[in-house]
């Protein structure tokens, strides 16, 4: 097959799982998810055959999103750390036989890339402070009453590295290294992965930690052929191996039938046919950060570089006054303080740029709206993407209900929870992969090895 079948067939593969119905919620593996946001990650789970039977999540508006789209399970609302009991006597109540899976997810703001202190993952007396790095551990007494034949904890990859100051320790020790310490009779399995590696169009590094119990007769067989407990990559940047290229924004965008929006105005910004395909509009000296930037260049709104008031063209990047008439730069992002002094906006050089459209899109974020962010204006279009191309670039299938959101206009929420899940087509894969392995087969072609990473 070509180069172009195979790239096409890829497209109808994913297009099918983003407009398949929802899975039945019967005879699939029991499962629990812990810090589920609104479970969207867990969806590729179900769809791969694994039942969910407790989700535990901290924000009630989130609960609402995981309870609408998971009627079966038991939803567990509050601090897991206080309630993690209750986790387990609503997963013992419906279940004798003990959790297939278990899913881990807990907030990575403290490790993010985006935070502040991210060059910090190794000063305890820093990040190390941070309750939110600690919350792995909170999972800890609910994997040791409930024993799950397997436990997956995703998060950014910097967890891999956080050190963390324990009260009982003299010396700091590793987050993850804690938590498998804790938890005797499991086999750990570590790795980063990229989901544009899997089709995903966008680049999204995520860390993926799989622990199995170390009875299950598969796990000798993975660690005797070096090989992982998740998908072989399919696609690459530089294709090899059969692999496909990455998709493209531009390519995945010539897929869909997205009515096209502007910034301009309330109207040209939205589609009335669909609640979630909208963007903000800008005031016209803002819209013009947006409307200046070459369409498909990839570059920012920093290089805008004629002058709104005399038209002299080339004017230097880093100036906010034209050099020839001394007008305000007013294309380029700016402030004017209470003095009425003007400067640029500083920020990184990512920031108020159009993506590249020969690229998978930048990393769907919770900061999607804002133009200052990573990335985030439109290709061609002189706009963010709307909630909806977010949803797709994240391949999250159109079965999922947003009804609890979208009716109290929460459309803030929708944005947090699609920017902090990982891609459901990926853990569909991931999904695909450990239920072999569960029922003692070993899917050598489509695993993951050890040397690739």
């Amino acid at each position: 097959m070509s180069n172009r079948g195979s790239r096409k067939q890829a497209f109808q593969e994913l297009e099918r799982f983003i407009a398949r119905r929802a899975p039945r919620a019967d005879a699939g593996l029991p499962a629990i998810s812990l810090f589920s946001g609104g479970g969207i990650s867990d969806l590729g789970y179900q769809y791969a055959g694994f039942d969910f039977a407790v989700h535990s999540e901290l924000n009630p508006d989130r609960a609402k999103l995981c309870a609408e789209n998971f009627p079966r399970s038991e939803i567990v609302t509050g601090d897991l750390r206080e309630e993690w009991r209750e986790v387990v006597e609503r997963y013992e109540a419906v279940h004798d036989e003990r959790p297939a899976l278990l899913t881990v997810t807990p907030p990575c703001q403290g490790m993010s890339s985006s935070n502040p202190s991210r060059g910090k993952v190794s000063e305890p007396d820093g990040q190390g402070r941070n309750e939110r790095n600690l919350l792995l551990l909170a999972a800890v007494p609910i994997i040791e009453r409930l024993r799950p034949s397997c436990v997956l904890v995703e998060n950014v990859p910097q967890i891999l590295l956080r050190t963390i100051q324990l009260p009982c320790h003299e010396q700091p020790t590793g987050l993850v290294e804690s938590f498998f310490a804790k938890l005797a009779g499991y086999v750990p399995f570590t790795g980063v992965v990229q989901m544009a590696d899997y089709g995903v169009p966008q680049v999204r590094r995520r860390s993926v930690v799989v622990l199995l119990d170390g009875q299950l007769p598969t796990v000798s067989r993975l660690k005797s052929r070096r090989l992982l407990p998740w998908p072989k990559a399919t696609h690459s940047d530089s294709p090899a191996d059969g692999k496909r290229k990455w998709v493209t924004v531009e390519n995945w965008f010539r897929t869909r039938a997205y009515r096209r929006l502007d910034a301009r105005s309330a109207e040209a910004a939205r589609d009335p046919k669909d609640p979630l395909h909208f963007v903000p509009c800008y005031p016209s000296g803002r819209y013009s950060w947006v409307s200046e930037i070459p369409p498909r260049s990839g570059r920012s709104a920093y290089e805008n570089d004629e002058c709104p008031h005399c038209g002299n063209g080339g004017v230097e990047t880093g100036l906010v006054h034209c050099p020839h008439c001394h007008g305000v730069m007013s294309n380029r992002p700016h402030i004017v303080d209470a003095d009425g002094n003007v400067r640029l906006i500083s920020g990184f050089k990512s920031s108020y740029r159009r993506m590249y459209p020969n690229r998978p899109a930048p990393t769907v974020t919770t900061a999607g709206s804002h133009l200052g962010s990573d990335y985030k204006i439109h290709p061609w279009e002189n706009r963010v993407l709307s909630i909806r191309e977010c949803l797709e670039l994240q391949c999250i299938p159109k079965s999922y209900r947003w009804d609890a959101a979208i009716d109290q206009g929460r459309f803030y929420l929708i944005r947090e929870v699609v920017g902090e899940a990982i891609p459901p087509w990926f853990t569909y894969l991931h999904g695909r992969v450990l239920r072999q392995l569960l029922s003692g087969k070993v899917p050598a072609r489509s695993l993951a090895c050890a040397e690739a990473e």
